[in-house]
């Protein structure tokens, strides 16, 4: 079923779990999250980057989660991500996308604030939640450890989920998108000082390569959504150098099955773990 945020991440948040939000661009990524969430049983989010737009037609990766998801009781959300375009938003929501990311991140305070309400007010008007983030979540990871400047404060997080009325809040704890140099620092206290100071349900960015005693933590601490791309995209580009390596490749068909595959793997990986948490 295609449900919106709020279905999934509400529970996840009060029980103890997170729900892995996946960065999908093709029919190949979208089917390899499909069969995880459909072997595991469990909720997940297919997330559609507004970076991907150059790559693939929004109306037609939505028309494909949708017929998907309808076809299941498994909850799954359409997820617009990391979008800094209000009118991509716009046509996002018009696509059928059941949630959207409004990415202030890189704004002042007041600017961010300012452009996450305004799509809260349109959203909500038609169902769809928002994510929005405060602090800042680096696109390229220097380094091991992230500078504490760019981490979210506490108290800025609680006016601005007050101000703004969003549904999930992304916080900057340590994490980066893309690989990590060396171990990545994740700053369990500040999360857990912004846990208590929000009630919604957190999102941590750049989940690949962070250590899973760091992810089991992390959603002990609030984390109830958690975004990963690069690693499920690594585990493709292996597979398919493995198998353009081999004497006979196989047809297109084939290759981009166990290319889908290899990604089905990995997801299902991500899942389990994120359920560590969870009483069954």
């Amino acid at each position: 079923m295609l449900v919106n945020l709020d279905a999934v991440l509400k529970p996840a948040r009060e029980e103890g779990y997170a729900v892995g939000a996946f960065n999908v661009y093709s029919l190949e990524t979208i089917s390899a999250v499909y069969r995880a969430a459909l072997e595991c049983r469990a909720p997940v989010i297919f997330a559609f980057g507004e970076r991907y737009i150059d790559v693939a037609n929004i109306k037609v990766i939505a028309s494909m989660v949708r017929t998907l998801a309808l076809d299941t009781d498994i909850p799954m959300v359409l997820h617009l991500d990391h979008c800094k375009d209000i009118a991509v938003i716009y046509r996002a929501v018009t696509a059928g996308f059941t949630s959207v990311m409004f990415d202030g991140s890189q704004l002042s305070f007041d600017d961010n604030l300012d452009g996450s309400r305004r799509v809260v007010e349109f959203a909500h008007s038609v169902g769809v939640t928002v994510e929005a983030e405060l602090g800042s979540v680096p696109f390229d990871a220097a380094g091991a450890e992230v500078p504490e400047e760019y981490l979210t404060r506490s108290d800025e997080a609680a006016r601005f989920v007050q101000a703004t009325g969003i549904d999930a809040l992304a916080v900057a704890v340590g994490t980066a998108h893309g690989e990590y140099k060396g171990k990545p620092k994740i700053y369990h206290d500040r999360l857990g000082q912004i846990a208590s100071a929000v009630p919604l349900p957190l999102v941590l960015h750049g989940g690949s390569g962070i250590p899973d005693e760091d992810v089991v933590k992390a959603i002990g601490a609030g984390i109830a959504k958690i975004n990963v791309n690069t690693q499920i995209s690594s585990a493709a580009v292996k597979c398919m150098k493995e198998i353009t390596g081999r004497e006979k490749p196989g047809a297109l068909p084939d290759i981009m099955k166990e290319v889908e595959d290899a990604m089905m793997s990995e997801v299902k990986g991500f899942i389990r773990l994120f359920l560590a948490n969870k009483s069954m």
